[in-house]
């Protein structure tokens, strides 16, 4: 395990570094900063791959099967998406948040239980990979959106933002769709029941619902700072699904 955990704790080092550089820029006004964040977090990504591919070499399956594992996953799209919507909206704000969201999960796996372990039953399918890795990309664009509304929101650029905002909250809410698509799916060939009003499952409706209201109010004309509060608060549904619901309920999904 030694080889992938140092490409993983380069990966976390690598987006400090890049959240510096970030940060430098900001205070000391200088671009060429954002030239070295953005290769940090290139780097961060490929030692975070390596890592990953070198995890599941040695586990003998795909690394998704408790939560430190997920979370990687999750981390994992954290960098193509803050490139590729950095370059969509040629919005200079977008590396900084997806280097604030790294180092904060990444923060948050190194609290995790690290042990592998042996899948049980229920998560030796094909329907593993899908179904985790899709509420992985979800969780990925929501964090995004939340670090990038709270840094609007505290620098009142909320109007500035909002375009990139609604792409993100969209894209996070067709991943979390399949998400629950294919969970349903997997729960049917894995329990005999498409929904069992497990913990998880119904705080991932919650979830759902949640960025599903934001998307309609933000249709009706609700933007700015509302939108904003709204997609903070809807995160926090995001953190009770994936950290409370596995440390405070009990349930079908309490592996991960």
């Amino acid at each position: 395990m030694a080889a992938q955990i140092t490409f993983i704790n380069a990966a976390f080092a690598l987006s400090l570094a890049a959240l510096g550089a970030c940060a430098a820029g900001y205070v000391f006004k200088r671009r060429g900063t954002a030239a070295v964040a953005a290769w940090a977090m290139g780097l961060a990504w490929a030692a975070l791959t390596t890592g990953l591919g070198l995890l599941w070499h040695a586990l003998g399956r795909p690394p998704l099967s408790n939560q430190y594992e997920s979370l990687l996953a999750m981390l994992w799209f954290i960098y193509p998406l803050s490139f590729y919507f950095s370059r969509r909206t040629g919005k200079p704000e977008m590396l900084p948040a997806g280097a604030l969201a790294a180092c904060l999960l990444f923060g948050a796996a190194a609290l995790l239980d690290k042990t592998p372990r042996p899948l049980m039953p229920a998560l030796r399918s094909n329907w593993l990979t899908i179904h985790v890795l899709a509420c992985m990309a979800a969780y990925a664009a929501f964090a995004v959106a939340a670090v990038a509304a709270a840094w609007a929101l505290a620098k009142k650029k909320t109007e500035v933002l909002a375009d990139f905002l609604l792409r993100l909250a969209k894209t996070g809410f067709a991943f979390l769709t399949l998400g629950i698509i294919t969970g349903s799916v997997w729960a049917d060939t894995a329990w005999g029941a498409w929904w069992s009003w497990d913990p998880k499952e119904t705080w991932s409706l919650l979830t759902w619902l949640g960025y599903a209201a934001a998307l309609h109010l933000r249709k009706k004309g609700l933007r700015g700072a509302k939108f904003s509060i709204i997609l903070l608060g809807c995160f926090a549904l995001v953190l009770f699904t994936y950290f409370g619901v596995n440390f405070l309920l009990s349930g079908m999904h309490s592996y991960g």
